[in-house]
C-alpha cells in the first residue's frame, strides 16, 4: 500500500474556475511536486464569476501558496492582485498566483508555453508571418509572444473583427510587429503563411476545423493547435497531409504548468528531468484520452 502524507506543513496550491472537474492540473502539479520532492498539494476550486475577489482573498487567509486560474477568470482575478508581472500585464490576463507578504502576484505562464512549443523544434517568430487564429483567452498570449519574439507580420484571423482590432491594438502598443486583421474568408489571399497557431476551440472534441480549405497550410511550416483533446485534430491532419509540422497544445499545458510550479518554489527543474516528466504526464493523459 502507498500512503501519501499529507501534513501541517504540506503547501497547498489550487486552481480556480468555473469549469474545473476535468482539468488535467491537479495530475500535473501533484506530479510534478512529487517528482521534484516538494511537500504540496494541489486542489480544484470551482469559482463562478463575481466571487473570484473573495475566492483569491480567502486564499490569502488560508495561506494558500498559489493558484492557477482558468477560464473565465484570468482578467477578472487581475483586479484582485497585489501586483502583475509585466508581460502578464501586457498580455491583459493572469493565469498563475503567487503568494507573498503583500498578497497574491499575476504571472502569464500561457506565453511561456506556448515559447516552448516552437523551442522544442527550434523554430524562431523572428522575422516570421505568424497567422493567428482567434483573438480571445489564448490568443492574447500568442499576439503577445510574436511582438516579444520579433515576427516580421501577425495576421490576426478572428469571426469578429472588433474583437481581433482590439487585440491588434494591444501589440501595437508595445511591438514594432506589422499586423493586420482579417476574417476568415480571406485566409488563402495571406501571400507567406509561415506559422499558423489555431486557439478557438473548432476541433475541440469534433472533427472540425476553423480553415475550410487545407492547401492553405501549403507554404506553412509549423502549425500548433492549443486543442489537445482530441490529440490529433482535423487541422492538424490536413496541415501534415500539405507537409508542415504539427503540434498539439498538451506541450503547452505542461510546460505552463511547470513554470507555474517553478515560480511558486523559486526553482528551475534541470532538462533531464523535465523531459522524464513531461514523457510521464503525456503517456498518462493519452492513456486515459
Amino acid at each position: 500500500m502507498c500512503v501519501e502524507l499529507v501534513e501541517g506543513k504540506t503547501a497547498v496550491y489550487g486552481i480556480i474556475g468555473d469549469r474545473v472537474e476535468k482539468s488535467f492540473s491537479p495530475v500535473l502539479q501533484n506530479t510534478i511536486g512529487r517528482e521534484m520532492g516538494v511537500n504540496m498539494v494541489y486542489v480544484p476550486f470551482k469559482v463562478e464569476s463575481g466571487r473570484v475577489r473573495a475566492a483569491v482573498e480567502g486564499g490569502r487567509a488560508m495561506n494558500i501558496r498559489g493558484f492557477n486560474v482558468t477560464v473565465p477568470h484570468k482578467i477578472e482575478v487581475m483586479d484582485a492582485l497585489a501586483s502583475v508581472d509585466e508581460t502578464a500585464a501586457r498580455i491583459g490576463a493572469v493565469n498563475t498566483l503567487k503568494l507573498t507578504e503583500n498578497g497574491y502576484e499575476g504571472y502569464n505562464t500561457d506565453i511561456i508555453g506556448l515559447k516552448k512549443c516552437f523551442d522544442e523544434r527550434k523554430t524562431s517568430l523572428k522575422g516570421r508571418n505568424v497567422v493567428l487564429a482567434g483573438a480571445g483567452g489564448a490568443a492574447n498570449s500568442a499576439a503577445i509572444l510574436a511582438g516579444e519574439e520579433k515576427a516580421a507580420k501577425l495576421v490576426i484571423v478572428n469571426r469578429t473583427a472588433e474583437k481581433a482590432e482590439a487585440l491588434a491594438e494591444r501589440v501595437r502598443k508595445y511591438y514594432d510587429t506589422e499586423v493586420e486583421v482579417i476574417g476568415y474568408d480571406k485566409l488563402m489571399d495571406i501571400a507567406e503563411p509561415e506559422i499558423f497557431i489555431q486557439t478557438t476551440s473548432v476541433g475541440m472534441g469534433s472533427d472540425e476545423t476553423p480553415v475550410a480549405e487545407k492547401e492553405f497550410f501549403k507554404n506553412v511550416g509549423i502549425v500548433v493547435d492549443i486543442i489537445y483533446t482530441p490529440w490529433e485534430t482535423r487541422l492538424m491532419r490536413e496541415a501534415k497531409e500539405m507537409g508542415a509540422a504539427a503540434v498539439n497544445g498538451f506541450d503547452m499545458l505542461f510546460y505552463q504548468g511547470l513554470a507555474s510550479f517553478e515560480i511558486w518554489n523559486d526553482m528551475k527543474a534541470e532538462p533531464e528531468k523535465t523531459l522524464e516528466l513531461k514523457k510521464k504526464l503525456t503517456e498518462f493523459y493519452r492513456g486515459r484520452a
